[in-house]
């Protein structure tokens, strides 16, 4: 099927150290999420006038760079909107947050996903990295 042709393509290509498929509810960071990002980016305008700006540091996956405290509510919105159809920098985030002194990760939900990543990112961090369950 067309899963295991991509697969099949993307370790033969150069540099690929792995290729797996992962399970999600969705397409998520691809253009299929299209008509979700018209809809998120509307219902983030409806209530934009009630946002307030950030009081701390946020790393953006969509930059995996971050935005300092009073970063306005409208350049938030709109990387929220396009971190659902692009790529996200989820490895940059974590190196950018490790180097800035960040010790401490929590990952909720039921998956242990971003810790097994954050393990080939940096061995320290992992072991600090915690599962909550919710």
């Amino acid at each position: 099927d067309a899963t295991d042709t991509l697969l099949d393509k993307a370790t033969k290509t150069s540099g690929c150290l792995q290729a797996q498929p992962l399970k999600t509810s969705g397409a998520f960071h691809t253009g299929f999420m299209l008509p979700a990002k018209e809809k998120l980016l509307a219902a983030l305008k409806e209530v934009e006038p009630s946002m307030k700006s950030p009081t701390c540091d946020v790393y953006m996956n969509l930059t995996g760079k971050k935005i300092t405290a009073g970063t306005p509510v409208a350049q938030i919105i709109d990387m929220l909107g396009d971190q659902l159809t692009n790529c996200v920098l989820w490895e940059p985030a974590m190196k950018a947050m490790i180097k800035d002194g960040i010790s401490e990760f929590y990952e909720c939900g039921p998956m242990k996903q971003l810790k097994a990543m954050m393990k080939r990112i940096d061995a320290d961090a992992w072991k600090k990295t915690q599962n909550i369950h919710v």
